[in-house]
């Protein structure tokens, strides 16, 4: 049984592969380990906006917004190459808060929001992230987003 199993795993995995990221993203939604987090919801994303309106093709950087109960996170996503990217980010209320960076098997990154809120995250790599705010002791996670 174990020589048929192995033949029609192969056989499925060449005709229907699994598409690119889907097993990136399973890992890191059975990975999410910040349950005492607020969880920041997604409010706005221009790239859902473009597909809406029928634009086709890069139209300038990304803008997310999420939003938990004790904030506001602006985000700027700017291709800066074929597989990296620039995140710019703006706390609101405005507050120097620590923003840390994770992905999925990766060390996480922290950066210092400064007193106006903002942040800047350079060299990232295209693919799964998810952000973590640490302000005032409170923690606030926004989900996993692909840049």
């Amino acid at each position: 049984m174990d020589d048929l199993e192995a033949r029609l795993r192969g056989i499925v995995g060449h005709v229907d592969p699994v598409p690119p990221g889907v097993d990136e993203a399973a890992r890191a939604a059975f990975g999410w380990r910040t349950i005492d987090a607020d969880l920041a919801a997604l409010l706005r994303d221009s790239a859902d906006e473009a597909v809406e309106a029928g634009v086709r093709g890069p139209g300038g950087p990304r803008q997310l917004s999420f939003e938990s109960p004790a904030l506001g996170i602006e985000l700027e996503v700017t291709d800066v190459g074929p597989r990296e990217r620039r995140l710019e980010g703006q706390l609101l209320p405005p507050a120097a808060a620590v923003v840390t960076i994770e992905r999925p098997g990766e060390a996480s990154v922290s950066v210092q929001a400064d007193e106006l809120g903002r942040f800047v995250l350079d060299g990232l790599r295209a693919g799964v992230v998810r952000l973590h705010v640490l302000l005032r002791g409170a923690q606030i996670a926004v989900p996993w987003t692909t840049i």
